[in-house]
């Protein structure tokens, strides 16, 4: 954290991030609501509700099934997006385990109550993957040992 901003040092690390989507913005709007003050009343620290860009879906039907072509019929659906990433101390300490039971309630009990509105979670952590071993070592390794045969 030492080449952070202060603003990053002072929310802390990202645990989750959970994006909303829904067709209906009232909807969409009332499950960030219960999100946001479930969070404060647990003791997690949010970064507020963003709004992501919303997706417009258009189609066309004809409609008549022959020779009228200039009646058509225009339908759009519009998906509401939004965005809440929770933030605390780091992925081994207590604000993680408050994050598991959070997401746990948000499952059983915020999204069932709001019907129509979708969450997709991301959790992260902060372990790093091994390296991989090169494949130059392995191919000499290959190559010798058929040499030999």
């Amino acid at each position: 954290f030492a080449a952070c901003s202060p603003m990053v040092r002072a929310r802390g690390q990202r645990l989750a991030s959970i994006q909303l989507k829904g067709w209906i913005k009232q909807v969409i709007e009332a499950a960030c609501d219960d999100v946001q003050k479930s969070t404060t009343s647990i003791g997690l620290r949010t970064s507020g509700t963003v709004r992501l860009p919303t997706e417009r879906e258009r189609w066309s039907v004809l409609r008549s099934p022959f020779v009228h072509k200039g009646a058509i019929d225009q339908y759009a659906r519009l998906t509401y997006n939004r965005l809440i990433e929770i933030y605390g101390e780091g992925t081994q300490s207590h604000d993680a385990t408050k994050t598991v039971h959070f997401l746990r309630y948000l499952e059983h009990t915020i999204l069932p109550a709001h019907a129509g509105a979708r969450a997709k979670v991301t959790l992260f952590s902060n372990e790093v993957r091994a390296a991989a071993p090169s494949s130059s070592s392995a191919a000499t390794s290959h190559s010798s040992s058929s040499g030999q045969s």
